[in-house]
């Protein structure tokens, strides 16, 4: 796991901390479904990747 705090989604200043909160708490699975929780990834989409590489480390 990386650093709580560092900016995943630059266009929205959402961080990996609350990212993964995010992902903890509603049960999330999908770049669609952090998107939709978070707003990270709505706007440019670059940060997609790193969205998905961390859905993989939380939910395997």
């Amino acid at each position: 796991m990386g650093n709580a705090d560092e900016i995943i989604c630059h266009c929205q200043g959402i961080t990996r901390g609350q990212i993964e909160e995010a992902i903890r708490e509603k049960g999330l699975t999908t770049f669609d479904e952090v998107s939709e929780a978070t707003e990270a990834g709505t706007i440019c989409g670059s940060c997609q990747d790193d969205i998905e590489e961390i859905l993989a480390e939380i939910n395997g």
